[in-house]
């Protein structure tokens, strides 16, 4: 069992919210905050990266969908050569991951990570197209409207008011 703190909590609602309104430079701040990522990280490689490699997730449908968006994303639904193309590039872009973004994953987030997982694969069973992010959005949403702290309070105030480049 894992307990997390209440800051990291936050934290954590508040990815969810970028996450599903694929506000990347701020879910760079939330894995900063939550030490995923470290402070001087490349900004400027992670966020078209995570753009890439988190849309088709918040899609929902589960891995075989989400194989079928980057199928689509890099080119490779047509013939073998469009394929050994994207997949080079797909490639390219998981050791730009692997070799130039530090990340660490907290043991707390990587247990929890794993449940979450295990529920949605579960859900996928009943509805093909279920995706968690947005699933979980009206939980978050009563959390963000029942709490009265400050944290909390900015994050709703992100949802209600903020215009991001998501197309959500």
């Amino acid at each position: 069992m894992a307990s997390i703190d209440r800051e990291d909590q936050d934290y954590m609602i508040s990815a969810v919210i970028h996450l599903a309104n694929k506000d990347y430079a701020s879910l760079v701040d939330d894995f900063i905050r939550l030490k995923i990522l470290p402070t001087d990280c490349d900004r400027a490689t992670i966020i078209p990266l995570m753009d890439k490699a988190l849309s088709p997730y918040v899609k929902g449908g589960g891995a075989k969908k989400y194989e079928a968006e980057l199928k689509k994303m890099y080119g490779m639904e047509e013939d073998i050569s469009s394929q050994a193309g994207g997949f080079a590039s797909m490639t390219q872009d998981a050791l730009t991951v692997l070799n130039d973004v530090p990340f660490s994953i907290p043991p707390y987030f990587a247990i929890l990570g794993r449940a979450i997982v295990t529920l949605e694969g579960i859900a996928l069973t009943g509805n093909e197209d279920y995706g968690i992010i947005m699933e979980s959005y009206p939980y978050i949403a009563r959390k963000l409207l029942a709490e009265n702290r400050p944290e909390i309070q900015q994050a709703l105030q992100e949802v209600l008011f903020s215009v991001t480049g998501g197309d959500s």
